[in-house]
């Protein structure tokens, strides 16, 4: 009896395990984080640039975050020629550039399928030296002028000379590519004028140097853009999106704040000399858009004029409306 009292209360307690193990649950795997919840990594893009005022969006939306809020990462490398900048989007080191319309036009005709993006704020000034008797544009005749051959600096330089009745061949360019050494040679009086950007016009009038012409987008002779390649808009189009998103944050930010707040950026990293701290004056910019198909036209007539475009390129494959935000 004890015995079979035994089995019973061993076989009571066995059924009871099994309907435990029956009953129980499988244990509910725990659920991965979503990509927002994990910190997806964002993607990046590089952009070569050479300092100057035009480039001032760009470097307060990194200066103020406006990048990494638009969920791009941005690498900005600054070059003090456009030979470099050239070089280094050849050898597939950035993705894109603040460059000019020529630039595009020598790119388009190596191969390089770039595609104008956008357009910059700035402006470009024919200075004269100290010394030079130069006063107008008329005064150009048997003086140097520095340039950057097959550059916008060339082709705003023929401008002005189109627009004065001045023969190009009256005048003698030097062809001098870094804007550095292109403003200490003003200075010294190697040469007599050169077209710059500021802020190395704005030093060589500082030094002495005369003010001839200004040319800026109101004059339609000014034709800076930033520019991607077709590969990245084909493969980074939310980054491309998120960067002039970050770039029309900044010239909101430019045009609604006093100088004052951001004008150290505007030396330590654009350049401007320390004795312009307190005259500085901004331009106002504008957000991101393409310019005028005719405006190009008239520069990639320029470059074939000049040799520089064998090919059958129209403006409309040119440009790609990707970075213009509604």
């Amino acid at each position: 009896m004890k015995m079979k009292k035994k089995l019973s209360v061993l076989l009571c307690f066995i059924l009871s395990v099994v309907m435990v193990g029956c009953n129980a649950k499988a244990p509910i795997p725990e659920a991965s984080p979503s990509p927002s919840e994990a910190g997806a990594e964002k993607e990046s893009l590089s952009l070569g640039l050479i300092s100057s005022i035009s480039a001032l969006p760009i470097i307060m939306a990194e200066e103020k975050g406006y990048f990494e809020e638009a969920g791009v990462d941005v690498k900005l490398e600054f070059f003090k020629a456009a030979k470099d900048r050239d070089a280094a989007l050849q050898a597939g080191q950035i993705d894109g550039v603040i460059c000019d319309q020529i630039a595009i036009a020598i790119y388009q005709n190596a191969g390089i399928d770039m595609k104008i993006t956008g357009m910059t704020d700035g402006e470009f000034v024919l200075v004269a030296g100290a010394n030079s008797g130069i006063n107008q544009v008329a005064d150009l005749v048997g003086k140097k002028v520095a340039i950057s051959e097959n550059t916008v600096i060339e082709y705003t330089l023929d401008q002005l000379l189109d627009k004065y009745d001045v023969s190009e061949a009256a005048v003698e360019k030097v062809a001098i590519p870094a804007m550095p050494t292109r403003l200490e040679m003003l200075n010294n009086g190697e040469i007599d004028a050169a077209i710059m950007p500021s802020p190395f016009s704005d030093t060589a009038i500082a030094n002495g140097g005369k003010m001839i012409e200004k040319v800026d987008v109101d004059s339609g002779m000014y034709p800076s853009v930033t520019a991607f390649k077709q590969s990245v808009i084909d493969e980074k189009p939310n980054a491309i999106k998120a960067f002039y998103t970050a770039y029309n944050k900044g010239v909101d930010y430019i045009n609604t704040t006093d100088v004052k707040a951001y004008e150290e950026v505007i030396i330590t990293t654009i350049g401007y000399p320390e004795e312009m701290r307190g005259n500085i004056i901004a331009p106002v910019f504008r957000k991101n858009q393409l310019p005028p198909l005719e405006e190009v036209e008239d520069v990639f007539d320029w470059c074939e004029d000049k040799g520089l475009l064998t090919i059958t390129l129209e403006p409309a494959d040119a440009v790609s409306d990707i970075g213009v935000i509604q």
